[in-house]
């Protein structure tokens, strides 16, 4: 696929971005919102983030508020895009197994990480 039509792919829709982890103890980080921007550096996801912590009775902190995230590529583990309806302002966080997933209505739940890894 081209450049081009990877941009267009994720503009303007819906996606989960899970990033790398450097070191052993790092806690597991997404970022979840609307992709307004996309290139060969940066993709900029304009949502909220989601770190994986064992002190949230949920398992993981969700940003009170959403915000505009540059994410460097080289940063990225994986992108899932979510359906167009997902509801940035409505997280819910979930576990199947010692999977922390969030809900995402009519579609596969999505992962973000292990209980424990926070």
């Amino acid at each position: 696929m081209t450049q081009d039509g990877e941009r267009s792919m994720l503009k303007d829709r819906m996606i989960r971005i899970r990033l790398n982890k450097s070191y052993q103890q790092q806690r597991p980080l997404s970022y979840v919102g609307k992709c307004t921007g996309f290139n060969n550096y940066w993709v900029v996801v304009d949502g909220r983030s989601i770190m994986v912590a064992r002190s949230q009775p949920s398992g993981a902190q969700v940003d009170a508020k959403p915000s505009i995230h540059v994410v460097p590529r080289n940063n990225i583990e994986s992108i899932r895009v979510l359906p167009d309806d997902f509801d940035v302002n409505n997280i819910q966080i979930s576990t199947e197994g010692q999977q922390l997933v969030i809900t995402v209505k009519n579609s596969q739940p999505c992962f973000i990480g292990e209980i424990g890894e926070g």
